[in-house]
């Protein structure tokens, strides 16, 4: 039922005349148009119920007020707005905007109030803890804990030197905004259905509220400052399912645990466009979408279409032409954001010239949908795939290379190992040193056993009874390091947190799994050729974007 308030406001006015003997005074003139302004746009209300007020300024003498909730009563007195929000005894959050106009027709203003209400069943995403992913059921109502970045750790971000020049608590904050949101189809016709409306910043409680719509997919949620600053943002991963945990050996006499997706995945199916998971730049937490392209096979380097082991090389080039038909198929970089205002940016965004820390880190924050490329330009005139810095911090003599900075956590699985940057859920971390294999300290690679990985359709499996986890590792593709997709169903290319730096004399790459030629290998290989920036030995780059398999933190 609308219900319409009117109240006349005594209107103020003083005028200001200077002395004939002085200078006048110069005034600011008040506006001929009717304007307004409110002390809050966005409320947010317990499920108890609550009396709130909030202030109009106008230069009008006459206020409407226009809503129509039935759970929601709003008087005036002078500039004083009152709200009168009835208890939410259902599970589900309550929304209500109220428009506040001044002046009539034709000269008005409006200013809109969203109100916001819990509920009985909403659920802290932050109560096991706060990091820069949750995962959240369909349907559901949520907050989290918007008040720190990341995990809050105090005790470190590896060598970034970002916490001691601008801290892990989040200030200044006025608004939350829903950057994008995206799920595993090929037309797009449900990414809209991830996030229910709009997230929504209470100020009072330091948290950020928000539905989740019908169908399973992936969000990014950012918090803003009243200048539209991002001030940090969330990975929103919305499934039904729990995901689960299966072992690999770890070192000596250590396990890890593995969860049974990529992160941003919705299950672990073969051939399943939904397995796929985000895609990241290596030290970043933002994630990035892989190709929205239903599954479309692509023959394997030395393997035909059955995946059976070409004996000569005339027998590879003979089926060239069907593995480039096919890749034109399979990679299409994904611009999917559903209601969200933020647009994707894969290639010519090149961060600012960073030779010291923290680097590119607060740029890499205000520009979560832009895959940052490698720059070219720099005075030495090398090429340096790494979007954070330009030099490594420890500093190597006259040589230019990808910096050891440790974003994505220690080398071990210490108590301070997880990062700020960390784009892994509550309890879980991205994989650290040695995770597939230990690499050795004379070469940057290791090539594993045929016994010890086993190539399956648009993927490979760990073999447990080599020490790995029994599981899938599907193919999602990558951005290369011009921040073009490619290499969906043919190549595993998984990240870990470790970085090479100047002890492996200028490699400076990140490790990362990956399959060259049929073998599967872990390592970095140093960039040979510049000018072949896009070839198989330049992965390691940090700039390329890669897939997280997540393994449980250990405490």
């Amino acid at each position: 039922m609308k219900r319409y308030v009117y109240i006349v406001m005594a209107a103020a006015a003083m005028l200001f005349v200077g002395c004939e003997s002085e200078p006048a005074e110069v005034l600011q003139a008040e506006p001929d148009y009717a304007t307004i302004n409110l002390s809050s746009t966005s409320i947010v209300v317990s499920e108890e119920g609550a009396v709130k007020t909030i202030f109009a300024a106008t230069n009008r003498n006459e206020l409407k007020v226009l809503e129509e909730s039935e759970w929601l009563d709003v008087s005036i007195e002078g500039n004083a707005l009152t709200l009168y929000v009835d208890a939410n005894d259902g599970e589900s959050l309550r929304e209500a905007v109220v428009d506040v106009v001044a002046g009539t027709q034709p000269d008005v203003a409006k200013a809109r109030m969203r109100i916001v209400q819990s509920c009985q069943g909403v659920v802290n995403l932050s109560e096991e803890g706060t990091a820069n992913c949750y995962i959240v059921p369909t349907e559901s109502a949520c907050y989290f804990d918007a008040s720190v970045k990341g995990n809050g750790n105090e005790r470190g971000d590896g060598r970034s030197r970002y916490i001691s020049t601008y801290g892990v608590n989040i200030e200044g904050a006025a608004y939350a905004d829903l950057a994008w949101e995206a799920t595993y189809d090929g037309d797009k016709t449900r990414s809209t259905k991830i996030i229910a409306g709009k997230p929504i910043y209470d100020a009072e409680g330091e948290r950020i509220l928000l539905s989740t719509g019908e169908c399973e997919g992936n969000a990014l949620v950012s918090l803003h400052n009243a200048e539209g600053e991002i001030l940090w943002s969330w990975h929103i991963w919305v499934m039904n399912d729990t995901p689960t945990t299966s072992v690999s050996v770890y070192g000596e006499d250590s396990t890890l645990e593995w969860m049974d997706r990529n992160l941003g995945a919705l299950n672990n199916r073969i051939g399943d466009i939904s397995n796929r998971g985000m895609l990241y730049q290596w030290g970043r937490k933002e994630p990035f979408l892989p190709s929205p392209v239903e599954n479309v096979y692509v023959p394997r380097h030395k393997y035909d279409i059955e995946g059976n082991l070409l004996e000569t090389e005339e027998e590879y080039y003979e089926i060239q032409e069907q593995i480039f038909a096919a890749r034109e198929v399979v990679n299409h970089n994904n611009t999917q954001v559903g209601n969200g205002y933020a647009a994707w940016r894969f290639a010519g965004e090149v961060p600012p010239v960073a030779l010291q820390a923290p680097g590119n880190i607060d740029y890499a924050l205000q520009h979560p949908t832009t895959v940052l490329g490698c720059r070219v330009d720099i005075p030495i005139g090398e090429y340096v795939f790494d979007w954070y810095l330009q030099q490594d911090l420890e500093g190597v003599d006259g040589f230019l290379q990808q910096s050891c900075s440790h974003l994505w956590g220690d080398s071990r699985l210490t108590d301070d190992y997880k990062t700020i940057f960390d784009p892994c859920p509550v309890g879980y971390v991205v994989p650290p040193t040695g995770a597939f294999a230990e690499i050795p300290t004379n070469y940057a690679c290791t090539i594993f056993g045929r016994g010890e990985w086993k190539v399956e359709d648009y993927g490979w499996r760990w073999n447990s009874a080599a020490g790995g986890n029994g599981d899938y590792f599907p193919s999602s593709g990558n951005l290369d390091v011009s921040g073009l997709i490619g290499e969906t169903s043919e190549k595993p290319l998984y990240w870990t947190s470790e970085s090479f730096g100047a002890d492996y004399q200028g490699f400076g790459k990140a490790a990362m799994l990956f399959e060259a030629y049929g073998d599967i290998y872990y390592g970095i290989y140093p960039i040979l050729d510049p000018s072949e920036a896009a070839a198989w030995y330049s992965y390691g780059a940090k700039c390329m974007a890669a897939s997280v398999r997540c393994v449980k933190e250990q405490k």
